[in-house]
């Protein structure tokens, strides 16, 4: 049967692990002579480039969720062009522009898969079940899937929305704290510092000098370790 693929526009560095790290049906990337691209069993049945288009945007916006929670350094990937190769391997290229697609159609052959030697590098600190686990939980919670997507932005207002999806979802803040994810003192220190126009300046969530900073300040680099300790207990959480 026909075929969507998705192609991903990134850099190298970030992709290059991919096509052994996403690798079930439901979210595949294969690569092909340099270039990546997404594949998803949701594709099957569709029969339009601008459905598979904004399909496979909520499936990269899973993928870059996934990846910045196991990467610190991971840069973020898009969709680039989207393709149906049809069963005697003639493939349609989609190309959008200003919203509307541009169909250029070549013959190839048959769509190979290319996969890597399996050679440790020293970047790759989390194995494929460590990737499929947090894709299938975001898959199965849409509140895990928007809380891993604010997280890959290294900013306060994103860490501190990660916190309120949280806590909307436990039905109170203090039950981070009941739970035992994380101490009083490192979340009243987090939210104060968060808040604080006198400590963050505009990258504060708020204006108002009614929001006193603490006595000690927290690092943007703590925020992190913080958050991302919470979220990951939470997501345990969550059978």
């Amino acid at each position: 049967m026909p075929k969507w693929l998705v192609r991903l526009k990134g850099e190298r560095f970030d992709l290059e692990d991919f096509p052994k790290l996403f690798c079930s049906p439901e979210v595949r990337i294969i690569e092909e002579n340099d270039s990546f691209y997404l594949e998803s069993s949701e594709f099957n049945f569709l029969t339009e480039a601008e459905d598979v288009r904004e399909r496979g945007r909520i499936l990269i916006k899973l993928i870059n969720g996934v990846a910045k929670y196991n990467r610190s350094n991971f840069q973020g990937i898009s969709d680039d062009v989207i393709i149906l190769e049809k069963d005697d391997g003639k493939r349609k290229n989609y190309i959008f522009l200003g919203g509307k697609a541009i169909i250029r159609t070549k013959v190839r052959g048959k769509l190979t898969v290319l996969h890597h030697d399996g050679l440790e590098k020293s970047k790759i600190q989390t194995s494929t079940s460590d990737f499929e686990y947090l894709l299938k939980k975001a898959q199965k919670y849409k509140v895990v899937a928007d809380a891993l997507n604010f997280y890959k932005d290294d900013t306060w207002i994103n860490f501190y929305k990660v916190y309120e999806i949280i806590g909307d979802d436990l039905n109170g803040k203090h039950k981070i704290i009941e739970n035992n994810w994380a101490t009083n003192s490192n979340v009243s220190r987090f939210t104060q510092t968060a808040q604080s126009r006198a400590i963050l300046g505009d990258s504060g969530r708020h204006a108002s000098k009614k929001y006193i900073p603490p006595v000690k300040p927290m690092t943007i680099v703590e925020a992190k370790i913080l958050i991302k300790s919470i979220l990951s207990k939470w997501i345990s959480s969550k059978t």
